[in-house]
């Protein structure tokens, strides 16, 4: 924390500020909502909502970047909530692949499925968060830099890094699935005996694939959602500076 406000100086104290407010809704909302054994979509998703809207605007302030970022973190995440509920639904996930969902799902009576679905949203947030800002922020830099380019060329710019930005997120998020699933890995591949179809097909190896998968697909529509908002209001913004002068100018002459 200390680090953080050092080198960030402000941001980096309202950046853990933020996430400290992200865990206390978390631990009021959320995890209530799971506890109460029933589909914790009518209050995940307006919890999300309004946890994410406080981190970006408390973080990165009351402007059009952080309304574009926002618009398209908040988007990209409620389309990985029923992205995840469809695959679960079409592949008959039940959540109890983790030994933990199973025990509080057994004690507890927590759907263990509402976990798992809950969970693979939260993986993916911290990348999406990261993503949608950073590519609001290079369209606002461009258009500040070379003001008067289009709206269609603010775009290009900025998803030639966003194609850089979404190559460095894929191994955050391989890297990261991995990183949890590596007791798993490891017991599958000492167990030489079962064959690699039955693996693939078991829960527990599937569902952190079907994770993984969701959170790159969600990440892959938060990058051009977020630039493409970010270029049509900075363009829009320009181009509106660039106007009032001729229209006043033309309303003198006249």
């Amino acid at each position: 924390m200390v680090i953080a406000v050092a080198v960030a100086r402000g941001k980096g104290f309202r950046a853990i500020l933020g996430s400290t407010l992200t865990l206390l809704a978390l631990w009021v909302f959320i995890l209530p909502a799971l506890l109460s054994g029933h589909s914790s979509a009518p209050l995940t998703i307006p919890a999300l909502g309004a946890v994410l809207a406080v981190c970006v605007y408390l973080v990165h302030g009351w402007n059009w970047k952080s309304h574009a970022a926002l618009t398209a973190l908040w988007t990209a995440t409620t389309a990985g909530y029923f992205l995840t509920l469809l695959v679960a639904h079409l592949t008959h996930l039940s959540g109890t692949a983790d030994r933990a969902a199973v025990v509080a799902q057994g004690s507890y009576g927590i759907n263990a499925l509402s976990l798992y679905v809950v969970g693979v949203v939260l993986s993916a947030l911290g990348a999406m968060n990261d993503v949608t800002v950073t590519q609001a922020s290079v369209v606002e830099t461009v258009a500040q830099t070379q003001p008067g380019l289009p709206i269609r060329r603010l775009y290009a710019l900025g998803m030639q890094v966003g194609g850089d930005h979404v190559g460095s997120m894929v191994t955050v998020l391989v890297l990261g699935y991995a990183a949890g699933a590596l007791p798993l890995m490891l017991l599958l591949r000492a167990n030489g005996t079962t064959p690699m179809w039955v693996t693939l097909n078991g829960e527990a190896l599937f569902s952190e694939l079907a994770g993984l998968l969701i959170a790159l697909i969600t990440m892959l529509l938060a990058v051009p959602l977020s630039t493409g908002l970010a270029a049509w209001w900075m363009g829009t913004r320009q181009r509106g500076r660039v106007e009032a002068p001729l229209h006043r100018a033309d309303q003198h002459t006249g």
